[in-house]
């Protein structure tokens, strides 16, 4: 073969690699997002590419799946407590990285399903545990920061079918944020099939006035975020402003003050809005809320108290979908807590 013909094969050839690189690196960078560092494009992109068999993408978010079957009316003369008659250990947490459990709530996509996080030293991690104490596995927070998460939330948000958990980085026990707190929005993964990150669809960011203030209790309820200080004989109830349209800069309104003679250390509302729980290291207290009643008219009422699992350092409350609550202590390996409530 003639030398000319050897170079243009050369020329050719050379030609193909350089456009086929370039090609390549289009592509790794139109699939990076802003949430990915410096670097990593090509690394995240594989990642994904690998997990996508498994993984939920946007356009196939999952819909709410469990329905609420408590009943919103009580029986004339019932107080909110009177359904909750005792209590009974499930499970045990599996997973070895829960070892502060301080912030739970019940899945809306997989029935029994809980998720929680530690209270510190850890980084911003969600974990999903199964109805008897399963590690079904855990998912992280795009940029999201651990300062002092303290307390977990599930709600509404901008989709109306989606599921959406609130994330509450409020604890100050040194008074060294000046009321200032955080809360991170994502939409509910499929437990069942945890990505390795979830993305951060909302950052708010909460001033309460007199501050500073050490919040370990937060809930969402009638598109507001409510929070409630931890201190020792007196709750104060701070709401936010909006909860849809305009997450970022908010300050807080104080609703409500309550003279409960003990801590607060978890909040969370049912399903269908009836029921409010308050928890302490040694109490549940609940509010029966009517149709049509704001949180701090209803919370304005007196508190029953709920039977109360002994744990050693009670943190974590939520609601599941049939009413009964469930309860989890810090520690490592804690027993899981249920109060039914009876139909």
């Amino acid at each position: 073969m003639k030398r000319t013909s050897w170079l243009m094969i050369l020329v050719i050839t050379v030609v193909a690699i350089a456009f086929a690189f370039i090609l390549r690196n289009d592509a790794v960078s139109t699939t990076s997002t802003d949430d990915e560092p410096p670097g990593h494009a090509l690394e995240d992109t594989t990642a994904a590419a690998a997990s996508s068999s498994t993984t939920t993408t946007a356009a196939e978010a999952p819909q709410s799946t469990v329905p609420a079957t408590v009943p919103s009316t009580l029986a004339p003369g019932a107080s909110a407590c009177d359904p909750y008659q005792s209590t009974m250990t499930t499970g045990t947490v599996g997973s070895d990285a829960l070892f502060e459990t301080s912030g739970i709530a019940a899945s809306r996509l997989a029935s029994g399903v809980i998720w929680a996080h530690n209270d510190s030293g850890d980084e911003a991690s969600l974990y999903a545990i199964g109805p008897n104490g399963e590690d079904l596995g855990s998912t992280s927070l795009g940029r999201g920061l651990a300062f002092d998460w303290e307390d977990l939330a599930i709600g509404s948000g901008p989709e109306s079918d989606r599921p959406y958990l609130y994330v509450g980085d409020i604890g100050d026990n040194f008074g060294i944020r000046d009321g200032r707190i955080t809360v991170y929005r994502v939409a509910e993964p499929d437990p069942l099939t945890l990505p390795e990150t979830v993305p951060i669809e909302g950052v708010f960011e909460l001033e309460a006035p007199g501050g500073p203030h050490d919040f370990e209790a937060l809930f969402v309820a009638d598109g507001s975020i409510y929070v409630v200080t931890k201190d020792q004989q007196t709750a104060r109830v701070f709401r936010s402003a909006d909860l849809i349209e305009d997450p970022g800069n908010q300050s807080l309104e104080l609703v409500t003050t309550l003279d409960l003679g003990a801590e607060v250390t978890a909040a969370d509302i049912s399903w269908d809005g009836s029921t409010i729980a308050f928890r302490g290291y040694e109490t549940v207290w609940l509010w029966h809320r009517t149709a049509g009643t704001s949180i701090a008219d209803s919370l304005q009422t007196v508190p029953c108290t709920a039977p109360s699992p002994i744990e050693i350092q009670g943190e974590a409350l939520a609601f599941l979908a049939d009413g009964s609550l469930i309860t989890i202590s810090e520690g490592s390996h804690p027993e899981i807590h249920r109060v039914p409530r009876a139909s």
